[in-house]
Formats: structure tokens, sequence, C-alpha cells
């Protein structure tokens, strides 16, 4: 009797470095190669993601491996290690019909507290990767992600109007502290360098998260909210206000915190949300934040997926929902 077993192989892909000598210090290739199960007895249709990854595609990724603004922001440590979790569950997932090359830009490195400098390269790299792709998805890291993104993309698009959806239990409008920005503080930082264009509506917000202080400020800044317990009673309740951002600009970014979801969906994340927004629904937000981009000719040239921390998952779990995620925007 002859059998068939699954072969476990390994793809060599040079990673695409978008550097110079100034940056080098803080930022290198990944580190691991992508891996994954292959089927050949299947044949040419039986492939998985981590068998597309090239040398040159219209999508990329790159990843914050950082966990300083989580740690300012007194939260469970472990998010550095974020991207290669999700690298490997996306890695894994089976392609499907359809699916194009993309390309892995790598990792920007935040070693100790130097988070400042963290974000400004990450801004620098999106801002040039940018020129080549035309969406590329950040794996993060902390949320502290969303500031460097942005400097990205806004100095990409220095004369487009950015639309900020954030899929997301927390508003991360808080005042820096005296540590310096954090995972909390990005969309405060976004909102102080450029005021007049702040325009943020965040999604899955759950009240006990966040103290009334965040909520009067969002109030006075015009940010708008969408409640866990309201997408619990509707799926549907993101719907008019996504429609809305997609009409009035150009760009929307989207960004997606991984600990939107209850505790026993997304374990494996800095801040754990007792209720959450569940997985579907989630899914449901992102294919509609997508249809509403393509039918009112608004671009989605970067999304986040962040506060994926490997250390406190269970079984993997949480990796492979926002490998979920991942796989449906790069489809």
């Amino acid at each position: 009797m002859v059998t068939l077993e699954a072969q476990c192989i390994t793809l060599h892909i040079p990673v695409q470095v978008i550097m110079d000598v100034r940056l080098m210090p803080v930022f290198h290739s990944s580190s691991e190669p992508w891996t994954g199960r292959s089927d050949p007895e299947d044949g040419p249709l039986a492939k998985r993601v981590f068998e597309f990854v090239s040398k040159s595609g219209s999508r990329a990724v790159i990843g914050f491996a950082s966990e300083a603004g989580v740690a300012r922001n007194k939260g469970r440590t472990g998010a550095k290690e974020g991207p290669a979790a999700l690298r490997k569950s996306l890695g894994g997932l089976a392609a499907p019909h359809g699916f194009a090359s993309f390309v892995d830009l790598g990792d920007v490195v935040v070693d100790g507290d130097d988070l400042e400098a963290g974000q400004k390269q990450l801004g620098e790299h999106i801002d040039r990767a940018l020129e080549t792709y035309d969406r590329v998805m950040v794996f993060g890291g902390g949320h502290d992600t969303a500031y460097g993104s942005y400097l990205g993309l806004s100095t990409h698009f220095p004369d487009k109007k950015i639309g900020i959806i954030n899929l997301d239990a927390h508003l991360d409008l808080r005042n820096i502290g005296a540590a310096g920005p954090s995972s909390g503080t990005p969309f405060n930082q976004i909102r102080q360098s450029a005021p007049e264009a702040f325009d943020y509506l965040c999604i899955g917000v759950a009240r006990e998260s966040n103290t009334q202080a965040l909520l009067a400020r969002a109030k006075e800044w015009g940010v708008e909210i969408v409640f866990d317990d309201a997408l619990l009673r509707d799926a549907d309740g993101g719907r008019e206000p996504i429609i809305s951002m997609a009409q009035r600009c150009d760009i929307i970014y989207l960004t997606i915190d991984i600990d939107l979801m209850p505790h026993f969906q997304a374990p494996g994340v800095s801040a754990p949300a007792a209720r959450g927004v569940p997985f579907a629904t989630v899914e449901h937000l992102v294919d509609t934040v997508q249809q509403a981009c393509t039918e009112n000719d608004c671009a989605l040239p970067l999304v986040d997926l962040v506060e994926l921390s490997p250390i406190h998952d269970i079984n993997g779990m949480t990796a492979k929902t926002a490998a979920v995620l991942a796989l449906s925007l790069m489809t």
C-alpha cells in the first residue's frame, strides 16, 4: 500500500528591503522564511498563501515589531512578536481563487523604548512603498503603529482627503503623558499634526474601556462612534457611517485592533475585551469598507492589523483570526 503524506516546505524568497544606509540601524528584513504545508498530489490549485510571496506584486506587507507603545500604555507586553506570528498563520491559509503574488518588505524593529524613531521610520517606509504598491498592509505591534502609518500615508498623498476608520474597542485618543506617546495616543497625535483634516470614525467602542474624558474629547473633535453593543443588536450598524466617509473622502485608512473581538475569540491581545464584537461581524465590517470604497471611487491603500500578542494566545487562535482578516484584505 502506498500512502501520500502532506509535506511541509519552506519558501526562501528574498525579502525586498526598502531601506537606505540612514535607516539600517532599526530596519531589517524578516528573519524567518515563509513556510507552510504543500499538497502536490492535489495539483496546481492546492496552493497556500506562503507560496505567493514574491519579489513583485501589487500588494505588500510590512511589520512593525514593537511593544514600546504597549508598555508605555500599561498594557500586556508581547506585541513585538505579533508580525512574525501573523505571517506564520497567514502563510498556512489556503489561497483563494484569484489570489495574486505579494511582497514582504520586512520589519521596522523598535528595540527598547525608542518608539518615536520607529514611528518616523515606519512612515518613511510606507511613503516609499506606496510608490510601488496599490495596497500596503502593516502588521503590528501595538496600536502606536497607527501614527507611523498615517505619517507615511499623509506624506505620500498630501493633497488628498483622508478618512480614518478604526475597528477598535478603544478610542486611543489619550493625551501624551510623561512617558511619551503610546499605543493609547495615536489618533490624538494624528489630530495634533493636522487638526483641520482630522476625520475619524471608530467602530466597536466599549464604553467601559473609555473614560468620560476620552468620550468628551471625541465629541469635541467630531469623532464618529459606533459602540460595540449597537453592533451586537445590528451587525450592519456601521454601514451608514462607513459609506458616508467613503463618499466624502479620497482615501480611507483602515486600522484594525484585534482586541475589538471577544476575549474567547481573541485571547492573545494586549487588552482582552469582556464583551467584544464577534468575528463574523468584524469580517462584515471589513467587507463593508472595501465595498464602500469600490462603489464610491475611494482608495484603500493602507491597512493595519495590530495588538496581536502571541505570548498570550491560545493554540494560535488569535493569530489565525487576524490572518483570516488579512487574507480578505489581500484578495
